[in-house]
């Protein structure tokens, strides 16, 4: 019997390429959280109903632009309209506690094979399912190699775990996305977005980006034990809210200030005024003077009576007895 094939790591570059920030051209991790709970929407919806969204591109405003990416509904679009694009399953990986099942999906003259392995040592790693897409384009006779891995479980806002539907599935469609948008030249994929735009085949998440990033400006908060105020969160600008993360990054004080100076801070005047701790100096630690070792107070001369000579009262020369 012949080894499975090797999954392949996923690649660099991102899959999305309306995560990247405007402002400095890094990831954005709000948009892309954002962009692919609504992929999973669109999935999950088309194995229910069949394939029927128009949400072809995706777009968001922030700081004055625009941003646009495909969705994985679009992706099959867009190939079917360059054409010469041939896609295939190569193979998948599926972790259930200790059990790992490989398959190799049929392909040039090779049957579908399937084998499991139990490794007790990554039992307690969260459970995955990993497809291999592969895609050729007949045309230029590029082609590439995508994996997508989804996780078993997810985790809903109060920290409650539950099991996602058809996560399977939707690992497969967006490694087919993925592999669409890496071998497609790119000058049409932005003729495409541009197209798909005007024809009115995109949906709008700004509100979801702003929504994931007002909700990152809370957990932060709360994480620190500082009070917001959620009203006057809810009036900042896209700008405004990705500058309180950027802060966040910085540390609690760089945050709180921040907070403050855009009317947010209930009560973090004593968190942002709180002193840094002071370095530790090397050597031998200072000296702690213990109670008994203080200088006592020099006694008072004393108006006893004679009679306190018993009690060892030193007289001075001449004194009267």
């Amino acid at each position: 019997m012949q080894s499975l094939p090797r999954l392949v790591s996923p690649r660099a570059a991102e899959t999305i390429d309306a995560v990247r920030s405007v402002t400095g051209g890094g990831f954005d991790i709000d948009a892309y959280h954002a962009m692919n709970e609504r992929d999973n929407a669109l999935v999950e919806d088309e194995i229910l109903h069949g394939a029927g969204s128009s949400s072809f591109v995706y777009q968001f405003d922030i700081q004055n632009q625009t941003i646009t990416g495909v969705s994985v509904v679009g992706a099959r679009h867009l190939a079917s309209r360059c054409g010469g694009l041939k896609h295939r399953l190569v193979a998948s990986m599926q972790k259930t506690g200790e059990l790992f099942i490989a398959q190799s999906f049929p392909g040039d003259g090779q049957p579908m094979q399937v084998s499991a392995s139990v490794v007790m040592e990554l039992a307690d790693q969260p459970d995955f399912y990993a497809a291999v897409v592969e895609l050729v384009d007949l045309k230029s006779g590029n082609s590439i190699q995508v994996e997508r891995r989804e996780f078993r479980f997810e985790r809903r806002r109060d920290n409650t775990e539950f099991e996602r539907p058809n996560y399977q599935t939707i690992a497969q469609s967006k490694a087919y996305r993925n592999a669409v948008l890496s071998l497609v030249p790119q000058d049409l994929v932005i003729q495409w977005k541009a197209e798909m735009l005007r024809l009115r085949k995109g949906e709008n998440i700004t509100a979801s980006v702003i929504g994931e990033k007002r909700a990152n400006v809370l957990r932060f908060a709360a994480a620190q034990g500082l009070a917001i105020d959620r009203r006057a969160l809810e009036h900042l600008r896209a700008d405004q809210i990705s500058g309180l993360g950027d802060a966040a990054r910085q540390g609690t004080a760089a945050f709180a200030n921040a907070a403050r100076g855009l009317g947010l801070a209930i009560g973090l005047e004593t968190a942002a005024a709180e002193p840094a701790e002071a370095p530790r100096r090397r050597g031998r630690p200072p000296k702690i003077v213990q109670p008994q070792e203080q200088e006592r107070p020099r006694p008072e001369p004393s108006s006893a009576p004679a009679g306190d000579d018993l009690l060892g009262v030193e007289r001075e020369p001449g004194e009267e007895g």
